[in-house]
């Protein structure tokens, strides 16, 4: 009677592509946000007062930006802040 027309052979492969552009795009950024992550803990403590002067003086605001999903990420996650600021006072004392 009424049946649905099964789909042309070419948009399955297309599908298959689609998922694992998808994947892979999932993939590249987690990979990029760890790198963000990872670049941001290790330079905060040399390059403090920099981030400090850009924060409340006025200094280059792209520092403060760069750094600002950090300061987010400190503020809503006790634990990761104690250790941010444990390898802060590390370098600035």
């Amino acid at each position: 009677m009424n049946q649905i027309p099964e789909a042309p052979a070419q948009q399955q492969p297309l599908r298959g592509r689609i998922k694992q552009y998808l994947r892979q795009l999932a993939v590249r950024i987690v990979i990029y946000l760890l790198a963000y992550l990872f670049i941001a803990i290790v330079t905060i403590g040399p390059c403090f007062w920099y981030w400090y002067e850009a924060t409340y003086v006025n200094g280059p605001r792209w520092i403060a930006k760069f750094y600002a999903p950090l300061v987010w990420l400190c503020d809503h996650c006790a634990p990761f802040c104690r250790l941010v600021n444990l390898y802060v006072r590390w370098w600035v004392l």
